[in-house]
């Protein structure tokens, strides 16, 4: 084995570790130089991205073209069935809205569908997402971690392994919010540390969104022939959130508003997980995985 061989087999087995560092480094020192530095706050947005990025420059240093190309193959699946398109468009849709109708049970704000309108503003605002959040975040957490993560652990375990390592990696994000910077003063979560205080916050979101949302996120990855578009989308659907929230006159900033919409998102996920199995969110196929590309 010659040197460069070596280094390549080093890189390779901790791939999953250089990964979240450069993604961490990346996006919370982006956050960082805004906050302490000065930097635009409009610079906030670029840190969303810095999971992709970090996602492509460690798929193109370990498996160098080959491994680039598969990551772009996989953003063309769309010949997939129709039930997955549905859910990655329109299931968000429905748990915010059958959650809001829930919120009396929460002592949380009654909903006046009067207010509820489907504007083409949802348009620009969706593309905008899928471009920021979408392809922004998911080449790196779906199309280079979980098939690394499937490699070792079963799907659901690579689902909780990932739910926690983007909790941690939101929270810089998290911390430089309580500042009441521009831009970042709109993250919902802000208004939910500044309620109910940082562990409630974190807790709140780690439980009730992040894992549900890596489990349906992966639930579409492995069943789909592993479609970044599919997963894409559907991380591109959590819009529906916010434009559902602000059309019913809701406060977003309210964490009381998500009980509803987070019992319905961990019921959904409970249910994916029985159905299909924990090993590989599938009946019908198997977990994808990552297979290294030669040289």
């Amino acid at each position: 084995m010659t040197n460069s061989d070596g280094r390549l087999s080093l890189l390779r087995r901790y791939s999953i570790a250089l990964f979240f560092v450069l993604a961490m480094a990346l996006g919370g020192g982006t956050v960082y130089l805004v906050a302490q530095v000065g930097l635009p706050t409009l610079m906030v947005l670029a840190a969303a991205i810095s999971a992709s990025i970090a996602g492509i420059i460690m798929t193109a240093v370990t498996d160098g073209t080959a491994g680039l190309k598969l990551m772009l193959r996989r953003l063309l699946i769309w010949r997939v069935e129709t039930r997955y398109w549905l859910f990655a468009f329109f299931f968000i849709l429905f748990a915010v809205l059958l959650g809001s109708i829930a919120n009396p049970l929460f002592n949380s704000e009654p909903v006046s569908l009067s207010n509820v309108r489907l504007g083409f503003e949802i348009l620009p605002m969706f593309i905008g997402f899928f471009i920021v959040s979408g392809l922004g975040q998911e080449l790196g957490w779906t199309g280079f971690l979980i098939p690394r993560l499937q490699a070792h652990f079963s799907a659901l375990t690579a689902c909780i392994v990932r739910a926690i390592l983007t909790v941690i990696w939101h929270l810089p994000l998290l911390y430089y919010s309580r500042l009441q910077l521009p831009i970042v003063s709109d993250f919902a979560y802000s208004g939910w540390i500044a309620q109910k205080g940082y562990l409630v916050a974190v807790l709140a979101m780690t439980l009730m969104f992040m894992l549900p949302w890596s489990i349906f996120l992966n639930w579409i990855f492995n069943n789909t022939k592993g479609s970044l578009l599919l997963v894409a989308i559907l991380h591109t659907s959590e819009i529906w959130v916010a434009y559902w929230m602000l059309s019913a006159g809701l406060d977003y900033n309210n964490l009381d508003n998500y009980w509803g919409y987070g019992s319905i998102m961990v019921l959904v996920a409970v249910i994916i997980v029985i159905m299909t199995g924990p090993q590989n969110l599938s009946r019908q196929h198997k977990r994808i995985v990552y297979l290294a590309s030669p040289g």
